[in-house]
């Protein structure tokens, strides 16, 4: 396979576990991949301010990202903007809805910041698994509101993600088929976070755009995940690789898997197919 374009998932697939940093040999691996003319494409649930310090570098091969699971896609250097999608009204509403009926925590996020109100941010204090996104993310980007009503409003229709963090087990099929009854696309992030954005707001949509704009066809695409929000990437890629961290659904829609992400399975994976 003659790869054009490595779409490179961030959390649990290029970073380690600490969220921030990759390894040497990833580095290397990237760079020999932009050597070879091959472009390089974070594609990633977090918003263009919350990247990790690997594109703050700015690495030679640092160019396009797409970012809040597809609603976005960013021309990294300039920051601007070339395909956004936001959620309507009516659906941030009845999200705001659905997490006050089963009392689960609840996030906008919008132009890099994560708005969710105060009783939102301390139950999530209580989930070890968002230990990272409290310790790290939220004291730099959380803004507390009392209530998020307004910012689903007039000049405040800009929110591009909608998270419900800490979903008990109980309750996690019925909010896979309230989602699916409001039309929104909505993914597992962890096995407890779900993540919503416009109903045509996805990683493999986003990247299908992304391959018309710059002339790459998709069989030319290879495509790195380990979530559920990567699988419909790692389905629409020429070749999908999931990392050998990844949950056994997302294993089975890709075409190969790799190691885990802190045993340099995206740099085996590069130097392998590349």
């Amino acid at each position: 396979m003659d790869v054009k374009l490595i779409a490179m998932d961030l959390d649990g697939t290029a970073l380690l576990n600490d969220h921030m940093t990759v390894s040497p040999r990833l580095q290397a691996a990237l760079e020999q991949a932009h050597e070879k003319g091959i472009k390089i494409v974070p594609v990633t649930g977090r918003p263009y301010k919350l990247l990790p310090s690997l594109l703050e570098t700015n690495p030679q091969w640092k160019e396009y990202g797409i970012l809040c699971n597809g609603s976005q896609i960013r021309n990294l250097r300039t920051g601007e903007i070339l395909y956004s999608l936001t959620i309507p009204e009516k659906d941030l509403r009845a999200l705001v809805a659905l997490a006050e009926k089963y009392a689960v925590p609840v996030e906008f996020s919008a132009d890099s910041r994560l708005y969710l109100t105060q009783q939102s941010w301390q139950a999530q204090q209580e989930h070890p698994e968002l230990a990272f996104h409290c310790g790290k993310i939220l004291p730099k980007n959380g803004v507390a509101v009392e209530s998020l009503l307004p910012l689903c409003t007039g000049s405040h229709g800009l929110v591009e993600k909608v998270n419900l963090n800490g979903v008990p087990e109980a309750v996690r099929g019925e909010i896979d088929a309230a989602l699916g009854a409001l039309g929104v696309s909505g993914v597992w992030a962890s096995s407890s976070c779900m993540e919503i954005t416009h109903k045509d707001a996805t990683k493999g949509g986003a990247l299908g755009r992304l391959c018309r704009m710059i002339g790459i066809p998709m069989e030319q695409v290879m495509a790195l995940g380990d979530s559920g929000n990567d699988v419909s990437m790692l389905q629409m890629a020429g070749l999908g690789v999931a990392m050998g961290n990844a949950p056994a659904f997302v294993k089975q829609a890709a075409n190969a898997v790799t190691e885990s992400n802190v045993e340099d399975g995206a740099a085996a994976a590069i130097e392998r197919f590349t």
